[in-house]
C-alpha cells in the first residue's frame, strides 16, 4: 500500500514519511535480559490485571490495509507494538524529581485529562498499591496555558528517557507541507 499525495508539481508525489515506510528498520522490541528479568516479571504479573495496552487504532483493519506492504518485518513490529506496547530504547534510571502540582488549576486540568484518557481506555484505571513496584517509572507531566486552554505535557526530555535513545535508532521521516 502507498499513501499518496497531490501537490502542485506531481499529482503522484509518494509522502516522504510514507515511503520511509518501505525501507525502515522494524521497531525495537525490549532486550531479552529485561523480558527474563525476575523483579520486572514479579511487577508486570503482579499488576497484570491493572495494565492494559490500548490503542485508538483499529489494528486489524490497518493491518488489513498493509497486507501487500513492501516492508513486511517493518509492519509486523509496528502491528506488535500497537498491542503490546512501544519500547523506549532506554534501560537507564530516569532522573525524576517528582514535583507536587500546587495549582489548583492546574491540578484540575491534570484529573480531567487522565480521567479522559482512562474513560477512552487509553489509560489504565488507578494501581492496587499506592507505591511504585520495581521497574515502574514516572513520566513526569506539566500544564502549559494556551489562549485559555490547558495542555498537558509528558516531559520525556526532562526525565532522561530521550537521553538513553541512541541517535542511530531515532529515525524520524516528516512530511513537509
Amino acid at each position: 500500500m502507498r499513501f499518496v499525495c497531490s501537490s502542485s508539481s506531481s499529482s503522484n508525489s509518494i509522502s516522504p514519511a510514507a515511503l520511509y515506510t518501505e525501507t525502515a528498520p522494524p521497531l525495537p522490541s525490549p532486550p531479552q535480559s529485561l523480558l527474563t528479568d525476575p523483579v520486572l516479571s514479579s511487577s508486570i504479573r503482579s499488576l497484570r490485571d491493572a495494565i492494559k495496552v490500548k490503542t485508538p487504532f483499529d489494528v486489524d483493519r490497518f493491518k488489513s490495509l498493509l497486507v501487500d506492504h513492501p516492508n513486511c518485518p517493518f509492519v509486523k513490529s509496528v502491528m506488535n507494538r500497537l498491542c503490546e506496547g512501544f519500547w523506549p530504547c532506554d534501560e537507564s534510571e530516569w532522573k525524576v524529581e517528582l514535583e507536587e502540582i500546587s495549582d489548583d488549576a492546574d491540578l484540575q486540568a491534570l484529573c480531567e485529562f487522565q480521567e479522559r484518557e482512562v474513560t477512552v481506555d487509553w489509560w489504565s484505571g488507578p494501581l492496587p498499591d499506592t507505591e511504585l513496584l520495581p521497574g515502574m517509572k514516572v513520566s513526569p507531566m506539566f500544564i502549559i496555558w494556551q489562549h485559555g486552554k490547558p495542555h498537558v505535557v509528558m516531559d520525556h526530555s526532562t526525565s532522561g528517557l530521550n537521553d538513553g535513545i541512541p541517535k542511530e535508532e531515532a529515525h524520524v521521516k516528516y512530511d513537509d507541507m
